[in-house]
């Protein structure tokens, strides 16, 4: 159920995909208590992200039925120290969605 999105111009995370998706992956699973069958990670490199003016950083988007996104976003920044990237780097945002505005299987879950 939860789509997390992450955009972000650090080649250290871009290089480390797998482990970095799988990072994000267990995060949401542990945060949201999300099956692992219902949750997607993408991860994107984009051009240039700046926060605060700076480049070199991470931007986290959630879509879920519900969670919080205090404990899913805390871990998230947390596990991408391992990658260089500071917490103060990492911005993200969460939208709360229903059963029936999230497809799996090409069609609403509700």
């Amino acid at each position: 159920m939860p789509l997390v999105t992450v955009l972000t111009d650090v080649d250290a995370v871009v290089a480390a995909k797998k482990e970095v998706t799988a990072m994000v992956h267990n995060a949401v699973k542990n945060a949201l208590g999300k099956p692992d069958m219902y949750i997607t990670v993408a991860l994107t490199k984009a051009e240039c992200i700046t926060v605060g003016g700076q480049e070199a950083s991470v931007v986290v988007e959630i879509d879920s039925i519900g969670g919080d996104f205090g404990a899913v976003i805390g871990a998230i920044a947390d596990g991408l120290k391992a990658h260089g990237v500071e917490p103060s780097k990492v911005t993200g945002t969460f939208r709360g969605v229903s059963f029936k505005e999230f497809a799996m299987n090409g069609r609403p879950l509700g």
